[in-house]
């Protein structure tokens, strides 16, 4: 039960915090020359940065603007977001495989270093995010040490893209 708590608080983390976030627009599709969402929110965002938006504001704005590894649909099931698959032999360590089309506003490539850079700095003191907890009580190597100064995260060119 541990482990499946842990999983379940990661992918919602992930949904929902990461700063690597790409939209997916359908072959075939022409979009306006000018982009324009239109919101009703009843209070100004504090922030928008994912690592430390805190209320309803923030993560309404948030998740209309970006995508993260993985979604929620309405029945609040996790499913595909920028990866289209995860795996995992030992619920330690996942391996996440993105999307080839994911890209960036300005056309470039999102990267799993992209990821890296979003839970490393999750975790950073000089962060100060309210969501840096998370991080540990998901299971995540090294975060608890990495909040309390005592590490610094690995090196982000580890990761494969």
């Amino acid at each position: 039960m541990k482990h499946s708590v842990s999983v379940t608080c990661c992918a919602l983390l992930v949904s929902s915090i990461s700063l690597s976030y790409a939209a997916e627009v359908p072959s075939g599709t022409v979009l306006a020359e000018k982009q324009e969402l239109v919101r009703h929110i009843k209070d100004e965002p504090a922030s928008l940065d994912p690592a430390k938006a805190v209320g309803l504001p923030e993560i309404q704005v948030i998740r209309d603007l970006f995508e993260g590894l993985v979604n929620q649909n309405e029945k609040g099931e996790i499913v595909p977001g920028v990866a289209t698959q995860w795996k995992s032999n030992d619920n330690r360590i996942w391996t996440f495989t993105l999307r080839d089309n994911a890209k960036w506003a300005d056309g470039t490539p999102v990267t799993a270093q992209d990821f890296v850079y979003s839970w490393q700095r999750l975790v950073d003191p000089k962060t100060l995010s309210p969501f840096a907890w998370f991080a540990a009580l998901a299971g995540i190597n090294n975060a608890q040490a990495i909040i309390d100064g005592k590490a610094t995260p690995e090196p982000a060119w580890r990761y494969r893209s």
